[in-house]
């Protein structure tokens, strides 16, 4: 399955759409080089731990995240190559420069919190 296939734009499309959530991006930023329980991202992001455990089933069913219980403690950490991920997202932005955030579509389909 290409990138250029159909159902490869489909996989794109889901993939931005989860990391499209404002709360799930900070919770990956926080989650980044290093596994976290749900307490510590709660603390850390200001998010509730029940938002946070939210977002987090979220990532985990995407597949996103992966996670591991050690006795009564779950920790979560980002599958390999989502850091890449962010450093290709900071190599277009560094790229397109303000021209991303002048965006007077953008404006008007993203929620208000999220600019």
């Amino acid at each position: 399955m290409g990138n250029g296939t159909p159902n490869g734009l489909g996989l794109h499309r889901r993939l931005l759409h989860g990391l499209a959530d404002p709360s799930r991006l900070v919770i990956l930023e926080a989650m980044r080089g290093q596994e976290r329980r749900v307490g510590d991202l709660a603390v850390e992001t200001g998010l509730s731990q029940p938002n946070v455990s939210k977002h987090l089933a979220c990532l985990w069913g995407c597949g996103l995240v992966a996670r591991e219980r050690r006795g009564r403690e779950v920790y979560y950490r980002p599958i390999d190559g989502i850091e890449e991920l962010f450093g290709a997202m900071d190599d277009v932005i560094e790229r397109a420069g303000m021209t991303i955030g002048a965006c007077p579509l953008t404006d008007k389909t993203l929620e208000p919190s999220a600019l």
